[in-house]
């Protein structure tokens, strides 16, 4: 009797919140269908119905909990196929992302990220003589971009965090770049196997995953699930088996600027206590030691080659002509983006931070550029390591990997600032926690392999 009556309390419970939610399911089934549809019409209609998919699905997404828009901004950085044929839909769904988080960010808080956000404010203001002296549309378009990048990178990063939504959002993020990672490592056996060697892998490059995006990509989740802070909370299993396929995906692109970038990474989360009284094990500094030696034959070798056209040698005359280009224009730059516009035979975008931001903004620009690493990078340190390690990090895996290619990309020039903010966001939620009561984090979600098992 007892359990008959728990049966029907239970299937009355069930069917009560059905109809409660039965409105906001509907709308999301309705936003599916019309994104689905859109997204078949988007053979014939190209980019705009793609756009309209993807804002009619957020929409969908919207009515269920808004936190889950900006949530999926850090995901969803991977994705590098062309909306347009200007913005990515990582750049599009990054944007969206930012103007929703600035209503829920509201004031709750918000004032503890201030440093990163004041060391964004100086970069981007110290540039906008460049856009008066430049006045190309590419210049304009492109502020706003690096805006969004930077700022909207930062509030994203920081609702992720306060609301809880940081280990859905990290989650699926060194997920995808697992899988990323898996398909990048069978493609590089497959064409051993064919062909007798390792080559550089191009998942594909028509969706924008060729081999320095993904090195970049599985770079920065590597650390991610080396560091994995207590408030990710991975299991130890989860984060071992992503941190194996994001090593794999970077060793099958040979992509050595994200091999170095993930060992400075590794090192900080290694050398720094994540914790109080512990620190992650040094076993990992053994994996440096391939590491070096692959860079560092594979650069010597193609220094040595008689080949003028190769990597490195392209990059030795790229860091030239960049320098012509700076020279034109020393204090404030020729704009950004210059290598989009008429104004210069050469048109491409130097690989190298220091040197991309040089002949873009110039002097001045340069100077706010470093002013904005320098303040991410001294308030990071001051957080308790909980929460601030894993931000300076990916902040220094990211600077480190732009020594030796472009900075200023989609999805990888703002994911470093969502990490480091959504680390603020969680020490702003848990301080709200303490105050408000204890509130114990739940357990980690561990699949029932046991009770399947029996």
């Amino acid at each position: 009797m007892t359990a008959t009556i728990a049966a029907r309390h239970g299937l009355r419970d069930l069917l009560g919140t059905a109809r409660a939610g039965g409105p906001r399911l509907a709308i999301v089934l309705i936003a599916a269908a019309l994104a689905a549809g859109l997204g078949l019409a988007s053979a014939e209609f190209g980019a705009p119905a793609l756009i309209g998919a993807v804002v009619i699905l957020l929409l969908g997404v919207a009515t269920v909990d808004l936190t889950l828009i900006p949530m999926f901004a850090m995901p969803m950085s991977i994705v590098q196929a062309r909306a347009g044929g200007v913005l990515t839909y990582a750049d599009v769904i990054l944007a969206v992302g930012s103007v929703v988080g600035l209503f829920i960010l509201r004031n709750k808080g918000a004032a503890a990220m201030q440093p990163l956000i004041w060391g964004g404010v100086v970069y981007l203001a110290v540039i906008i003589p460049t856009l008066i002296l430049n006045p190309f549309s590419a210049d304009f378009i492109e502020w706003a971009h690096e805006l969004f990048m930077v700022i909207g990178s930062m509030v994203i990063g920081f609702v992720i965090g306060r609301e809880g939504r940081a280990p859905l959002a990290f989650g699926l993020y060194v997920v995808a770049c697992g899988v990323l990672g898996v398909i990048a490592g069978i493609m590089a056996l497959q064409h051993f196997f064919s062909a007798g060697e390792f080559e550089p892998v191009y998942v594909n490059a028509e969706l924008g995953f060729g081999k320095n995006q993904v090195g970049g990509e599985c770079a920065v989740a590597l650390v991610i699930a080396y560091a994995r802070p207590k408030w990710l909370r991975f299991p130890t299993w989860f984060a071992n088996l992503m941190v194996l396929t994001s090593a794999i995906g970077l060793f099958a692109s040979q992509a050595r600027q994200g091999m170095i970038g993930a060992l400075i990474g590794v090192a900080i989360v290694t050398l720094r206590p994540i914790a109080r009284g512990g620190r992650r094990r040094k076993w990992i500094w053994l994996a440096a030691i391939p590491v070096v030696y692959l860079v560092w034959t594979q650069s010597a070798a193609q220094l040595a080659s008689d080949n003028k056209f190769n990597s490195a040698y392209q990059r030795l005359s790229w860091y030239s002509e960049s320098i012509e280009v700076w020279q034109k224009s020393p204090i404030f730059g020729v704009g950004l983006r210059w290598w989009y516009t008429n104004v210069f035979t050469d048109q491409f975008q130097p690989p190298n931070a220091e040197l991309e931001v040089l002949s873009c903004v110039g002097v001045v620009g340069l100077i706010g550029f470093f002013v904005m690493f320098i303040v991410a990078m001294w308030f990071l340190l001051r957080l308790d390591p909980v929460y601030g390690t894993l931000g300076a990090a990916a902040v220094m895996t990211r600077f480190t990997q732009t020594q030796l290619d472009l900075y200023w990309v989609s999805g990888l020039s703002s994911l470093l600032w969502i990490v480091a903010a959504a680390g603020v966001g969680v020490m702003v939620r848990d301080r709200l926690r303490a105050a408000a009561g204890p509130s114990p984090l739940p357990e980690p979600i561990r699949l029932p392999i046991r009770k399947l098992a029996r």
